[in-house]
């Protein structure tokens, strides 16, 4: 099934809508069954290089759950491209640690590629050592607007 422009990016964005909601069933519901997400970095607590999760792992969805309850994401989107069954989005993701209390802010950007209506595999462009910052808005904006 071919999906024009708006049916992927309408994907997407509900996607990410079901993250800030915490709503899993929902956003399993629009991930392939062989769905994978690749961050394209080095982790900074594990040190392994380019961690992956797969739908097909056993603990996905309790890890996915785990981090859908986080009650107060949010996703500041500036920017959607799609072309060809692919979906790029500039974000800036913010949330509360629930821990530290300390609010993340970090700056990314998700390739996510399509298979009919559903996402496939995802790439997560960023650098997660800037989520440790806890930066002000502003200082994200300025650099955004830069």
């Amino acid at each position: 099934m071919d999906l024009n422009y708006d049916d992927c990016v309408e994907i997407v964005l509900s996607l990410l809508q079901d993250e800030v909601d915490g709503d899993v069933t929902s956003a399993m519901s629009k991930l392939t069954r062989d769905y994978t997400m690749t961050w394209m970095y080095k982790s900074p607590r594990k040190g392994n290089l380019f961690p992956r999760a797969a739908r097909s792992d056993e603990a996905f969805v309790r890890e996915t759950a785990a981090i859908y309850a986080i009650k107060d994401r949010a996703y500041d989107i500036r920017h959607v491209a799609s072309a060809n069954s692919l979906v790029m989005v500039e974000l800036v993701e913010s949330y509360t640690d629930p821990a530290t209390k300390a609010i993340h802010r970090t700056p990314l950007v998700l390739v996510l590629e399509m298979d009919g209506n559903k996402v496939a595999r995802g790439r997560h462009y960023c650098d997660p050592n800037l989520s440790l910052l806890a930066l002000p808005k502003g200082v994200v904006n300025a650099a955004l607007s830069q």
